[in-house]
C-alpha cells in the first residue's frame, strides 16, 4: 500500500514539474521589429542620401551628419506651429508628418520623390523609441 501511495505521489509531482516546464523554443518573435534604431547608423544615412541636398542649412535646418540631431529633436520648426521631432510621439513630430505622405504640413519630403515605407518606418520607430542620439 505504501509503495502504491508513493508511486501516485511521485506521478503527481512529476506531472506538476512537467506542466511547469516549457520547452525552450528559442527567441519569441512577433510582427514588430524589436531591434532598436540607431540615429547614426539607420536614420542619418537616410538624411544624407535624400535630404542634405536641400537641407545643408535651408530653413534653419541642417541635416548633415554632426548637425542633424541638434536641429531636429525638441526644436521648434521654422514656419510651422510645432516641434520638428517630439521624442516618443511621431504623430506630433513635424518631421514624421512631412515624410508620411499625409500632407499635414504642406509638401511631402523629399521634394520630387518619397522615401520607401521601410525608411519611413525606421524614422517613425526612432521617434517612438524616444529619438535617442545613438
Amino acid at each position: 500500500m505504501k509503495n502504491k501511495r508513493f508511486l501516485v505521489l511521485l506521478f503527481l509531482i512529476g506531472s506538476l514539474v512537467l506542466i511547469q516546464c516549457k520547452k525552450d523554443e528559442g527567441p519569441v518573435e512577433d510582427d514588430n521589429n524589436n531591434e532598436s534604431v540607431s540615429f547614426a547608423n539607420d536614420v542619418q544615412p537616410i538624411f544624407t542620401q535624400y535630404c542634405v541636398s536641400c537641407h545643408p542649412s535651408s530653413g534653419n535646418l541642417d541635416l548633415r551628419q554632426g548637425q542633424a540631431y541638434d536641429d531636429l529633436v525638441n526644436v521648434p520648426a521654422s514656419g510651422y506651429n510645432g516641434i520638428r521631432v517630439v521624442p516618443n510621439e511621431p504623430e506630433n513630430s513635424i518631421l514624421y508628418k512631412k515624410i508620411d505622405g499625409s500632407g499635414a504640413y504642406g509638401s511631402n519630403m523629399p521634394l520630387g520623390g518619397s522615401l520607401s515605407q521601410a525608411q519611413i518606418n525606421t524614422i517613425k520607430q526612432w521617434i517612438q523609441e524616444g529619438a535617442p542620439n545613438n
